[in-house]
């Protein structure tokens, strides 16, 4: 009896987590991780109790399990999908395709009948596949906190993922960088081989915003941001004796969670315009100038919640290389 009501118990509450926003429990990045493992989990689940206690499933043949089984699957999943908007969900065809896959996962698992270790071998490569990048994101999260103060670095195209901009971003090593050079500067820039390339395009503003992080800077005093400008003067402006450095203007934005994105204010947020010169910088901002840069209040370092980058009004795409972010 107790075994049945702790099932049911269960089955309910994964039944719930279908129509609950949590959005406020954990960041987006994270619920987008743990999403298809999520629905893949809850469909194994149910379909495990429907081969284990539904006598007429249980007793089924295989391919008749097979095909009650995928019907349950598609009527219940697109009538979940359907109904989700209604409570302020979102309808995903896809999600659909991974209640198949945890339920194929059930069959697999807890069927009474002979599977060939052949389709197992193939499945199990298609859930590793599919659940992979969930996987690394996962890893990303706990590897932000184990790395902290280090806001952000980048060894694994999985880091791009605590950014938000409006042009792809990549992990890439500046053309203009050589390899004794690279050599040379190893030392300087512990992840030059790994930095993260923006690309700014021309129109009113174009950024990039570090949106996922370790928000409590209160035990820090400084922030510290490593850039890579491989813009440098061109042959006709070095044959002119042009010794100006091409520098590029990028207006540094930090906000708190304070702060209302949904109606801009730029007294309301910290705001720097900094010189990114040709080569490496490093750029060290003091915490207390960021919390006393607010106009209309002090920023709360306890509760940080983006670091946004942006140009303006450029006549052409302009690159950018970030090493890295951190506090000390």
């Amino acid at each position: 009896m107790f075994k049945k009501i702790a099932l049911s118990t269960i089955s309910l509450c994964f039944f719930l987590l279908l129509f609950i926003d949590i959005q406020t429990i954990i960041s987006d990045r994270l619920i987008d991780a743990l999403w298809p493992i999520g629905h893949v989990t809850v469909f194994a689940f149910w379909g495990s109790l429907f081969l284990l206690y539904q006598p007429t499933i249980k007793a089924a043949p295989l391919k008749k399990q097979f095909l009650l089984m995928t019907a349950f699957c598609f009527i219940f999943g697109i009538s979940i999908e359907l109904i989700q908007p209604f409570f302020g969900r979102s309808k995903e065809l896809a999600d659909v395709f991974l209640n198949y896959v945890g339920l194929l996962l059930s069959i697999i698992l807890f069927s009474r009948h002979f599977i060939h270790w052949c389709y197992k071998l193939f499945y199990f490569c298609l859930l590793g596949y599919l659940l992979s990048p969930s996987a690394l994101c996962i890893y990303d999260e706990i590897k932000a906190k184990v790395e902290y103060p280090v806001l952000a670095s980048f060894e694994h195209d999985v880091a791009l993922t605590r950014w938000k901009a409006d042009q792809p971003l990549s992990l890439a090593i500046p053309e203009s960088l050589d390899k004794p050079l690279n050599k040379q500067l190893s030392q300087l820039s512990p992840s030059i081989n790994k930095m993260m390339k923006v690309t700014f395009v021309p129109r009113e503003y174009s950024g990039v915003a570090l949106r996922y992080f370790e928000g409590d800077w209160g035990a820090y005093k400084e922030l510290v941001i490593r850039f890579y400008n491989p813009n440098t003067a061109s042959e006709a402006d070095t044959n002119a004796m042009t010794t100006e450095p091409n520098t590029l203007p990028v207006t540094l934005l930090i906000t708190d969670k304070h702060y209302d994105k949904s109606k801009p204010n730029y007294k309301d947020r910290y705001e720097k315009k900094l010189n990114i010169e040709p080569g490496f910088s490093k750029i060290t901002i003091p915490l207390k100038a960021i919390k006393e840069g607010v106009q209309l209040r002090e920023m709360d370092l306890s509760k940080m919640a983006g670091v946004d980058f942006y140009m303006y009004e450029l006549d052409g795409p302009v690159n950018l290389y970030i090493d890295q972010l951190y506090l000390q």
